[in-house]
């Protein structure tokens, strides 16, 4: 037959009988990969290592390199394998390389041409045989015990664009296209070296591109009956050479399948996990918010009965106190992971006499730490603050009043059910802290400095 008509004959590797079930094995599992798309980040992430590492060994092995699937991966993971050839690491090295820029191809919608070939096969062996690297032989060559020998070199560039051209019109079934492209490349063998790692990765190019999975051909194919199907392929029966591409096509599914399956489950249970602590850390934090909200509403209470009670013993003053009720769980939340809320107005309090009108509002923010603190207070803590109405009607926290030494209460914590209370001491002119403190002794201190700044007491 014709050489240009024997490479591009795709029906020597028409299936039959049991390939046919492969075949339909195949595309249930495709079919079943396809249901999961799209993948997570981190499963394809996981499936482009995994796979990466079976198609390099695999490939390269079958060529004769002598590193184990181990080392390999050292190799590719950091460049630095003190034992072995050079030239079987760099040959690793060299494939994933071209396998990673072949999937970047694809992902670009770049068609097969024979510049891209020849821009892979350049990959393939940089810095192993740069000579010879991205370049058609320009000899005939004889491969040892085939039964038929390679075209003339002077046939191959034209050849090659055969392939690509049957390549691009023939509509078969995506895994009968891979194994015909496979054997094609292998029968024209354009290369002086690197024909067979070529013929694997334009099979797999194939099979990527119509969203199948690539086809590792395995050490212990090479063993079996490898060469033998390509060899009984050239003299015009495709059909093993099919079956085992299909086989391994099958492999190759079956493997990625088991990663997706066990990622999925890996995040579903970590997800899982991470919701149930997160709900644990919710309720126990919501636990400490109920407990606290209690304390901070007896201090509200205090102050709210000191001034109704004042307010029925002096005639000539005014004490008035405001309620702007208690922040929920969700702004407590807010305050503790970000710092800051809106609206976290507790109550106001109002001393009116003559024409001095002093008014507070004590309101809930973050605790920010300092020298001063007597104790390493939670990151998050939650405050409560007190600002006073400057002349101009402005709201401003009292620790932003330079000259205010009159009135020395500046912040309340909470612990447990107890309240530390910060003090400005006007003697040091630093912060003071006590610890322990009621809310009788913080409400009755608090009035006594007011009023005493008034001048009534």
């Amino acid at each position: 037959m014709d050489i240009f008509k024997e490479v591009i004959d795709i029906d020597r590797l028409k299936p039959k009988g049991v390939t046919l079930d492969y075949l339909d094995e195949v595309d249930e599992s495709v079919k079943e990969i396809d249901s999961q798309r799209p993948l997570a980040a981190d499963i394809t992430q996981k499936l482009q290592e995994e796979i990466l590492f079976d198609r390099v060994h695999a490939s390269a092995v079958i060529e004769g390199n002598s590193l184990s699937r181990r080392e390999t991966i050292v190799v590719l993971s950091s460049g630095v394998l003190e034992a072995g050839s050079r030239k079987d690491q760099q040959e690793v090295i060299n494939l994933a390389d071209a396998c990673v820029y072949l999937q970047d191809c694809l992902d670009n919608n770049v068609e097969l041409s024979v510049h891209l070939i020849k821009e892979l096969h350049q990959k393939l062996l940089t810095d192993i045989d740069n000579q010879n690297a991205g370049r058609f032989r320009g000899e005939d060559v004889a491969i040892s015990g085939a039964k038929l020998s390679p075209p003339s070199h002077l046939d191959v560039q034209a050849l090659v664009q055969s392939i690509v051209d049957a390549e691009r019109q023939e509509n078969i079934h995506p895994i009968q296209k891979a194994a015909w492209i496979h054997w094609a490349f292998a029968r024209v063998h354009p290369f002086i070296d690197g024909n067979g790692r070529m013929a694997r990765l334009l099979q797999d190019f194939v099979l990527l591109k119509n969203r199948y999975v690539p086809a590792s051909v395995q050490p212990e194919d090479r063993e079996k009956n490898y060469y033998e199907a390509l060899e009984q392929t050239d003299l015009g029966s495709g059909e093993e050479l099919l079956e085992v591409i299909a086989k391994n096509v099958l492999r190759m599914s079956q493997r990625y399948l088991v990663i997706i399956r066990n990622e999925k489950s890996r995040t579903s249970w970590v997800k899982g996990i991470a919701k149930a602590a997160s709900e644990k850390v919710r309720q126990t934090e919501h636990r400490e918010f109920l407990v606290s909200q209690k304390s901070f509403d007896l201090l509200k209470l205090e102050f709210s009965n000191l001034c109704a009670e004042l307010n029925i013993e002096l005639s000539d003053m005014y004490v008035g106190f405001k309620d702007y009720g208690s922040i929920d769980f969700e702004k407590y939340q807010e305050l503790k992971n970000k710092g800051r809320a809106n609206q976290t107005w507790f109550f106001g309090l109002r001393f009116a006499y003559g024409e001095i009108d002093q008014r507070f509002i004590f309101w809930f923010g973050k605790h920010y730490s300092s020298s001063n603190d007597y104790k390493n207070f939670d990151h998050n803590e939650v405050c409560l603050l007190i600002s006073m109405q400057d002349g101009a009607g402005s709201n401003k926290k009292l620790d932003d009043y330079e000259s205010e030494d009159r009135i020395t209460l500046r912040e309340l914590i909470l612990q447990g059910r107890d309240f530390s209370r910060r003090r400005y001491n006007p003697v040091t002119k630093k912060a003071e802290w006590d610890s322990q403190v009621t809310p009788t002794d913080i409400a009755q201190t608090f009035i006594t400095e007011v009023l005493a700044k008034m001048g009534l007491v």
